[in-house]
């Protein structure tokens, strides 16, 4: 079996949150928690077919203190 190395991205997008995935977008939420937890969940599905994958997610635009986040899915 071939593996990838994937990615994931969580953004804002127009007061929402889309989740990425190859470039195009895969779901948009209304909280940021929601769209994380959905990339998560697709992610770990992904990685349990042998593909490394990794879930960034971007800072909320009104908390410039906050940094960007890289995640890993757990089976």
């Amino acid at each position: 079996m071939h593996a990838s190395e994937l990615n994931y991205c969580v953004e804002p997008t127009d007061g929402r949150w889309t989740v990425s995935f190859c470039h195009s977008p895969h779901g948009i939420f209304d909280r940021r928690v929601d769209a994380i937890r959905s990339a998560l969940s697709d992610a770990d599905r992904v990685e349990r077919m042998g593909h490394k994958v990794t879930v960034i997610v971007a800072r909320p635009a009104n908390a410039p203190d906050l940094a960007q986040r890289v995640l890993r899915p757990t089976h």
